[in-house]
């Protein structure tokens, strides 16, 4: 695994989050079922993708990750960024 200083830093935002759900995109050229293959193997049990968005403009998905799962997707060289979602967002 990745130093904690070489990870990817999350996307904060104002307002109500919603608890420990975030938008991971992919970078340009990421095979999405490839990636979230590899993903769904290293889910932790408080985990889960609740979203795979197949809009061929959006290399994206939105999921609930514990730290250790968040850290995973952070240190990943196929992730372009991760966000958190706000409780008014619908994913």
């Amino acid at each position: 695994m990745t130093s904690p200083d070489n990870l990817l830093e999350i996307e904060r935002t104002a307002g109500n989050k919603k608890d420990s759900s975030y938008i991971v995109r992919l970078k340009p050229g990421v095979d999405k079922s490839v990636h979230l293959t590899w993903l769904r193997e290293r889910l932790g049990r408080n985990s889960e993708i609740t979203h795979d968005y197949n809009a061929g403009f959006l290399n994206a998905f939105a999921g609930k990750f514990d730290e250790e799962t968040l850290n995973f997707l952070r240190a990943s060289p196929d992730v372009e960024n991760i966000s958190e979602v706000l409780s008014s967002a619908y994913v």
